[in-house]
């Protein structure tokens, strides 16, 4: 595996645990509202895919 691949892996790797983290923050409080946190969650999504993607198309 090439050292590009390893820096693409760890970038999505940290990626991935922001996104996880903010996931977290959004779960464990109470004051959100269920129909709030789904839609927080879908926005992640997104934000998650798309962050990918640039990092992707970054080495390509």
């Amino acid at each position: 595996m090439s050292s590009q691949d390893m820096e693409t892996f760890g970038s999505i790797a940290m990626i991935e645990h922001i996104i996880r983290k903010f996931r977290e923050l959004i779960d464990t409080d109470g004051s959100i509202q269920p129909e709030l946190r789904a839609a927080l969650h879908a926005t992640l999504d997104e934000h998650l895919l798309d962050a990918k993607k640039r990092v992707l198309l970054r080495v390509h």
